[in-house]
């Protein structure tokens, strides 16, 4: 079975409704949730089979020893349980067939609301950067003032104990320290994103370029 998706993302963490996505990715996942049920069952089947088959050899053995007739109590059982696993393989191969069909129609979904979705992406993901900047401002407005204060009394509780003739405290950097890598990829997230933009911007540029190139060329043979 060759799969063409391991994992999906799902557009509602990003706050976007994609209704034909989540359907399609619905479907891919009612698939694969059947094909493991098959699969488990398909085992526990296999194993009882098996266990089935250990017990009515070690039952024939008893029974030669004590010259009593051969043991067909656990023949029945014994029918069903292969019947139900022949059934569980077909079924198993028919939902292992299902699932790469199921995701290439999710993937066809995919390209064919990509223009839309990829702009509604990119919006979310502008926003997304907004906000996480904002937090950072936030973050180390709520940080700074405690922290300074604390700063400042431990400073006055140790010059207090030995005072000297000028007082201050130390200059901190350990807030901007620790946001700065923070701040810097969300700036590396929206700068990747500005530059698939102007990649995608060329590509379509250079294609219809094409296009118009083949028009003229045509026209010229005409």
């Amino acid at each position: 079975m060759n799969r063409s998706f391991y994992s999906l993302p799902n557009p509602r963490e990003a706050s976007l409704k994609w209704r034909q996505y989540e359907q399609a990715r619905e479907k891919v996942e009612r698939i694969e949730q059947r094909l493991r049920e098959t699969q488990r069952r398909q085992a526990e089947v296999e194993e009882r089979i098996k266990h089935l088959g250990d017990a009515a050899v070690r039952e024939l053995a008893q029974s030669i020893l004590a010259g009593e007739d051969d043991p067909a109590a656990r023949h029945e059982e014994h029918e069903k349980l292969v019947a139900e696993l022949r059934e569980l393989r077909l079924q198993g191969q028919a939902t292992a067939e299902a699932l790469p069909r199921a995701e290439e129609e999710l993937r066809q979904t995919v390209y064919e609301h990509q223009h839309r979705w990829k702009e509604e992406a990119d919006r979310a993901l502008e926003k997304a950067i907004a906000s996480e900047r904002q937090a950072y401002d936030k973050a180390r407005a709520l940080i700074e003032e405690p922290r300074t204060k604390r700063l400042y009394a431990e400073e006055l509780s140790k010059w207090v104990r030995y005072p000297r003739p000028t007082f201050g405290t130390s200059s901190d950097i350990a807030i901007p320290t620790a946001i700065q890598p923070l701040q810097s990829s969300a700036e590396r997230a929206e700068q990747q994103m500005q530059e698939r933009l102007e990649n995608e911007a060329l590509q379509l540029e250079a294609l219809e370029q094409a296009k118009l190139g083949n028009l003229e060329q045509q026209g010229e043979v005409a």
